[in-house]
């Protein structure tokens, strides 16, 4: 028997709401889950589990098939890697995986390059954070590779919540398919801004994000290209992030964090916040 196309898989499920078609659909598309589980996972400490990534990767996957409008002329990956992070990323604030103690840690990081990008209209060097923050620039350094996986995490969260400020937080992450022209515009601003400020970054650094956000590779295969070891890829790219988030701060964007709510998959649990 001939295996339908994903067109006719998409058929069966929206006209007949097909439940075999759903499943071969979510089949066909678990390679995302697990390219998204793979990175975020690189970005992790070994007590947090590749298999539970994927589990909660796929509950993401479901709920894009579910919503997903084929007749919308949307890219069905695209709108998918974006629900598929966000249950992943949920899932992570539910359990809480850093300790008080890094969290504060991290948010005075996050404050003090922040800080000096506004006092200083530019991006502080390792130097002149590692002063304000009372510690050498060894130090500095060693904290952003232990940290490298929160900082990203941090910043998504932010990310995700300054767009949920316009739906008041119902929904995790920005939705292609949606009709408010005010969202969308919210969209469109914040894409330029970020579009604005990866392109006064250093070329290193624009080259560490492309190489994590579009080129998907973990933090080892990064490191591979660079001619670096891992714990240097991870601090590179959390000093990335922690100039670009500088930048979008400057530009008055992500610093008002609205308050999240846990999404499906991850309900009745305690929610931290990375």
């Amino acid at each position: 028997m001939k295996a339908m196309t994903t067109e006719e898989l998409w058929h069966k499920l929206k006209r007949a709401g097909d439940q075999e078609a759903r499943k071969a659909l979510a089949l066909h598309y678990l390679y995302l889950v697990k390219g998204i589980a793979r990175r975020i996972k690189s970005n992790l400490p070994n007590t947090v589990l590749l298999e539970d990534l994927e589990g909660y990767g796929v509950i993401g996957l479901l709920e894009a098939i579910d919503r997903f409008d084929p007749n919308r002329g949307i890219n069905f990956e695209a709108f998918a890697l974006a629900r598929i992070r966000g249950a992943i990323l949920d899932y992570l604030r539910s359990v809480d995986i850093a300790s008080r103690t890094i969290r504060a840690r991290l948010r005075r990081i996050e404050q003090v390059y922040r800080d000096l990008g506004m006092q200083l209209g530019r991006e502080a060097t390792e130097s002149e954070a590692a002063k304000a923050l009372g510690i050498s620039t060894e130090e500095l350094r060693e904290d952003l590779a232990k940290m490298g996986g929160l900082v990203v995490l941090s910043f998504e969260e932010l990310l995700r919540a300054r767009l949920d400020e316009r739906s008041g937080g119902a929904e995790q992450l920005p939705d292609p398919s949606a009709a408010d022209p005010l969202e969308q515009i919210e969209r469109e601003e914040l894409h330029q801004a970020l579009m604005r400020s990866i392109g006064e970054l250093s070329e290193r650094e624009k080259l560490v994000l492309g190489l994590y956000y579009y080129e998907r590779l973990t933090l080892a295969e990064i490191g591979a290209v660079l001619n670096v070891t891992e714990s240097r890829a991870s601090q590179i790219l959390a000093e990335a992030i922690l100039h670009l988030r500088s930048k979008l701060a400057r530009r008055g964007f992500v610093e008002r964090v609205a308050s999240q709510r846990p999404r499906s998959g991850v309900k009745n649990r305690a929610v931290g916040r990375i």
